[in-house]
């Protein structure tokens, strides 16, 4: 018989020999699906990781408005109408099987959320022919007796409700926080990721690490107070090497696996590669110089043809490799603790699960790699930032309390409208903050450049990027060339000694513009954080015209959305000026944005330092 929950329909469930399939109901709004083997399965692979095994099938209603995550990197957020008919390839070079990680429907005045609680990443949901399956992947092959994976399918007035609910119900709730502890997410830091001026590209006649190096020196001296230091994909060899070439745009090169991970010979200068005076290899030579800032260390999927692959049993596959034994990673942490790491970027998580058949093929595999890590960063404290990361990945990472940050969206300046990027953010964002995951933006450029200047001596959005990056709640990276920083649009993130002026969860985009509305040109991306402060609770609110049109947008966001339910006193940042009222209004070209600063109750808000992005901090 069909379960009617409000817009998703429980229409049926399949079972092999071996398995439970049940619905349990929790209380009014929130149903449990369960898949259980009741004893050792083998030989359940599909072969099709989107063609489920063991499954629910459901459907939604026909009023239905869908948003889901996809199985894809930074869980692309990916929208349809009750027809779920979802684009899983907008962008080139995304790996986007039709199968999602969670999925939010409004339907009827309500909202509905279908979510992973239990064995994660052995779930899908998956669409095909209007209709959905919940149920085990289709490369799952070997299940213990015992495995359980386990879905919560909540309603309620909106997507608020159910993501606190389903929040709970996954023990992410209250989440322990780093942002004051760590230093990613406590100081502002300097990137060399993709998008940033020094990924793979020098100054004339310079090593990247001497660029990089002198970048550092610069910014200092200009009294824009960096500390961490990320080093990406280019210190170390990969199985076919990426050029470094001087400042232009790298050559295109398939993005291979890690040969070994360490110091790359022609990223570093020859005295520091060849020293033999003691003092270490060519990263501890190099920090060492700089002052031993802390480190963001990159690492990536490891090549089938490295050297690694020679000692011990591993899982090879034609585009990456794994170790069976997770403790493998342990030398990952015992170089990063000897180069002055404060934290590893796991970049590549997607590939190391789509690249590997068999981490995917036996229940918990991932689990057990993933809360390995966590334990070895624990041990050896060094952080985790998780990157490239599908929806299982995020969702794990709620349990492990050594992920300092996760990106929540692709690279910056990889899509042609940034736009596209802005609202990915702004949308993974909601899963984030719910899951207790401070976000990362990504890396940015402070200066707008010169009209007939470098691609990559600025942004002309440079000031919302830096905008989004302080309401991240996560790290604030600078990627700027030598010589085009603006320090005054830098410093508007963080304290004069680049403490990070922090808000209690990421921006995202509030209820009414999560189902594809600012896209549409039905409404601008209204997107808010608030700040727990001394004197009470914050809210900032920022609001963008990404819509595909050339006219501007009159809009407004009632007060009553963001939970306020009385008038306040309003600061339109941008302008210095003040209003009370109820709601927030504003008329903005495309690509423009306005950003609102609404006081606690009683409060002024032109009180705190209007210099900032974030007036009045979150306290720690």
């Amino acid at each position: 018989m069909a379960d009617r929950h409000a817009g998703i329909i429980t229409v049926a469930s399949s079972a092999v020999d071996g398995t439970d399939v049940a619905v349990s109901h929790v209380d009014d709004g929130v149903r449990h699906l369960a898949i259980r083997a009741t004893h050792d399965l083998s030989g359940l692979a599909t072969q099709r990781f989107s063609n489920t095994t063991v499954h629910f099938e459901l459907q939604v209603a026909p009023d239905a408005h869908t948003l889901g995550f996809a199985f894809t990197q930074f869980a692309m957020p990916v929208l349809a109408g009750a027809a779920l008919d979802f684009d899983f390839h907008p962008a080139p070079n995304l790996h986007s099987p039709a199968a999602l990680g969670a999925l939010l429907v409004r339907s009827e005045g309500t909202t509905s959320l279908l979510a992973p609680l239990t064995g994660v990443h052995e779930q899908i949901i998956s669409v095909a022919d209007g209709v959905l399956h919940w149920g085990w992947h289709g490369d799952l092959d070997v299940v213990p007796a015992g495995f359980t994976s386990t879905a919560g399918l909540y309603t309620g007035a909106d997507a608020t409700a159910v993501l606190a609910r389903w929040a709970t119900d996954l023990g992410a709730a209250g989440r322990r926080w780093h942002l004051d502890e760590h230093p990613l997410t406590s100081r502002l830091s300097y990137w060399t990721d993709n998008g940033a001026a020094y990924w793979y590209r020098t100054e004339a006649d310079r090593t990247i690490g001497a660029t990089v190096a002198d970048a550092v020196r610069g910014l200092r001296a200009s009294n824009v107070p960096l500390h961490a230091v990320e080093l990406d994909s280019w210190f170390y060899p990969h199985e076919t090497l990426r050029p470094i070439t001087t400042v232009g745009y790298p050559e295109e090169v398939p993005p291979t696996g890690m040969a070994t991970w360490t110091p790359r010979d022609d990223a570093f200068d020859a005295d520091a590669v060849d020293a033999d005076d003691g003092a270490g290899d060519a990263i501890e030579r190099w920090t060492t110089a700089l002052g031993r800032p802390p480190l963001v260390l990159h690492a990536r999927h490891i090549s089938p043809n490295s050297p690694y692959v020679d000692n011990g049993e591993w899982w090879v596959e034609e585009l990456a490799a794994h170790p069976v034994d997770p403790e493998f990673f342990r030398r990952w942490f015992v170089d990063a603790t000897r180069w002055g790491a404060c934290c590893i970027e796991q970049d590549w998580l997607l590939m190391y699960w789509f690249g590997v058949r068999a981490l995917r093929s036996a229940a918990g595999r991932a689990h057990a790699w993933q809360h390995t890590l966590d334990r070895l960063a624990g041990e050896f404290d060094v952080g985790l930032l998780w990157c490239m990361a599908t929806p299982a990945d995020l969702i794990e990472a709620a349990s492990l309390p050594h992920v300092v940050a996760v990106r929540t969206s692709d690279d910056y300046r990889f899509a042609a409208d940034p736009a596209t990027l802005w609202l990915w953010f702004l949308t993974v964002n909601r899963l984030a903050g719910v899951l207790g995951l401070p976000a990362f933006k990504d890396v940015f450029f402070s200066q707008v450049p010169a009209p007939d200047g470098d691609p990559i001596d600025g942004d002309v959005h440079a000031e919302l990027e830096a905008l989004l990056a302080a309401l991240s709640a996560g790290p604030v990276g600078l990627g700027d060339r030598i010589g085009h920083t603006d320090a005054k649009v830098v410093m508007r993130t963080c304290n004069a000694d680049g403490t990070l002026r922090h808000v209690d969860a990421p921006v995202a985009l509030v209820d009414s513009c999560l189902f594809g509305e600012p896209a549409r040109g039905e409404r601008l991306a209204w997107a808010a954080t608030t700040a727990t402060a001394p004197d009470g609770t914050w809210t900032y609110v920022v609001a963008i015209n990404v819509a595909h049109r050339a006219e501007p947008m009159d809009d407004t966001l009632a007060l009553a959305e963001l939970g306020i339910d009385d008038d306040r006193s309003i600061l339109d940042w941008r302008h210095t000026v003040t209003v009370d009222g109820a709601e927030l209004a504003c008329r903005l070209r495309p690509r423009d944005w306005a950003y609102f600063v609404i006081a606690p109750p009683g409060g002024d808000a032109r009180s705190g330092d209007l210099s900032k992005y974030v007036t009045n901090p979150r306290k720690p």
